[in-house]
């Protein structure tokens, strides 16, 4: 395992400086503030601590929260010194902004060299992690494909030396900025580029080490369009330290994040990104699957404490029930005749009443009713603008642009001609239309979650939850790759007390389990309304 070097260690043995004195040390010290931006070359006296030194010292202070003095002093030898980010916290001596992002719904991203400083491919999933922690505030979407399907980000672990963007001396990784803003490369993919060879790597708080999972947050911000932020405990603060982690953003990092590209709307629900155990209720057997033979198939077992048991749960929308805010009455939809039509109904605390909102990147969602799965759609111009539901289309009359209106009230707008859902409110059955923007409650929706839509991803070797549809398969649940399809995705209620029903959304049969024979498999089945169904989701 490669240590961890001193950070930056020629600059440690400079000797404190004042400004207007000459050190020939002083040249370690603006060959650092020129590699990150606080100083032009050829600007400065090499080796004497002049007014443009100074000055440069200066915005690194005012930039670190430390004195600012202009002088080459302890606090700032001591700052300098700390092991950090290789992308520049400048431009020319001028700070950056958070201008600059993804001019897309989704970004795309692949791993190549990993670090064999880890066990098996744990330093893919901590980026992984990092990715999701970002996308779970903020609209913009992140996806990994396989390295040949031309990803906009490609990760991976580098010498220092790096050809694009030296790591030596005290830098951890870098990254660069969106295009349009490069610091490192013009063209795609945007590098994150991990120093393989004077840092060393783990999973967690480990001394002597970083952890992984931290250090790619930061620099999946800048991947995102943020610069280095001047708030110390931030992720996007600069620096970072050996023996500690950092997996949550802070309000200045979702601030920041926000400003860019909008929150996701509305909020997922109940269970936030992260790794569970998941318990049947009726025998307190954990969920776990075969890592290779059998299918992998999914079973319940005692107790292993180990990562076949661990569930990574990553939202993808929620389940709402919607509510027109002029009268109260609740969005549903015919089942069978009258061309499915959308209408608002009083209280029936039933699934046709309840909607899957799947977000489909920035604010844009598909809304789903639970009951039969079909689709929100609307004519888009004869028959009053109606909305109806129908089975998927896969195109804009599906896809809804969801704004904040207000606490728990949002406009819901139709992608593909930009008309509001609205509703009669008396005659015409009180059915739901869309219509120009009227600016009043009738456009206005109270969206109240009544559960969430998840993944489900076994933390051992990534693969996802899924469930064959069929009875000659029993409707038995396995672990797949990930198929990006309804069969994946799972709706989870929360029914207190860490309990949830588990269902999946391509077919709405509930997780269940047999209890003793067929190796308690665990399958899919129709609701039973008793323990076996019921599942205990705790964080690890």
């Amino acid at each position: 395992m490669p240590f961890t070097i001193e950070a930056f260690a020629e600059i440690a043995r400079v000797t404190l400086t004042k400004r207007g004195q000459k050190n020939d040390g002083i040249k370690d010290v603006q060959a650092f503030l020129t590699r990150f931006g606080y100083l032009d070359k050829g600007s400065y006296k090499s080796g004497e601590l002049d007014a443009e030194t100074s000055e440069a010292l200066t915005k690194y202070q005012k930039l670190h929260g430390i004195p600012s003095t202009g002088d080459f002093d302890i606090s700032t030898r001591s700052q300098i010194t700390t092991h950090r980010c290789g992308v520049p916290d400048m431009k020319s001596g001028v700070a950056f902004s958070t201008t600059c992002k993804w001019d897309k719904l989704e970004i795309t991203y692949a791993f190549d060299a990993g670090t064999s400083q880890v066990g098996g491919a744990a330093e893919f999933q901590a980026v992984r992690d990092a990715f999701r922690t970002w996308q779970s505030v903020m609209s913009l979407s992140c996806k990994e494909v396989g390295i040949n399907s031309n990803p906009d980000v490609r990760i991976g672990w580098r010498p220092a030396r790096d050809a694009d963007h030296s790591m030596v001396g005290g830098v951890l990784a870098h990254a660069d900025f969106p295009p349009g803003c490069s610091v490192v490369t013009d063209d795609l993919p945007k590098p994150v580029h991990f120093d393989d060879t004077e840092h060393a790597w783990r999973i967690g708080a480990v001394s002597g080490a970083f952890d992984i999972e931290t250090v790619a947050l930061h620099e999946l911000g800048h991947i995102l369009g943020l610069a280095h932020s001047d708030v110390s405990g931030t992720v996007m603060w600069p620096s970072i330290s050996t023996n500690s982690t950092n997996r949550s953003l802070t309000t200045d990092d979702i601030s920041g994040a926000r400003d860019l590209y909008g929150a996701r709307h509305p909020v997922p629900m109940t269970l936030r990104h992260g790794r569970y155990t998941i318990r049947q209720k009726s025998n307190g057997r954990f969920m776990d699957a075969y890592t290779s033979g059998n299918d992998f198939s999914a079973v319940t077992r005692p107790a292993q404490n180990n990562s076949t048991q661990r569930w990574i749960l990553s939202p993808v929308g929620g389940v709402y029930t919607v509510q027109q805010r002029s009268n109260g009455r609740f969005m549903d939809a015919h089942e069978t005749s009258n061309d499915y039509s959308v209408v608002t109904r009083t209280a029936q605390n039933n699934d046709t009443q309840r909607w899957v909102f799947l977000h489909l990147g920035c604010n844009v969602y598909t809304v789903q009713q639970l009951s039969n799965g079909r689709f929100m759609d609307a004519h888009t111009s004869s028959n009053d603008y109606s909305a109806v539901t129908r089975t998927a289309q896969n195109n804009d009359t599906q896809h809804w642009i969801i704004n904040p209106a207000g606490t728990s009230t949002f406009t819901i707008q139709q992608r593909s001609n930009g008309r509001f859902l609205d509703a009669h409110e008396s005659s015409n059955d009180y059915s739901v239309v869309t219509r120009t923007a009227q600016n009043n409650n009738t456009q206005r929706w109270v969206l109240t979650p009544v559960g969430g839509v998840y993944t489900i991803q076994q933390e051992d070797n990534g693969r996802f939850l899924d469930a064959h549809e069929v009875s000659s398969e029993d409707y038995s649940t396995v672990t797949r790759t990930a198929q990006g399809n309804a069969t994946q995705r799972w709706v989870l209620r929360d029914l207190g007390d860490s309990n949830f029903t588990i269902q999946q959304l391509s077919n709405f049969r509930f997780l269940d389990a047999h209890t003793s024979s067929n190796d308690y498999s665990v399958v899919t089945r129709t609701a039973q309304n008793n323990n076996t169904q019921r599942w205990l989701i705790n964080p690890v």
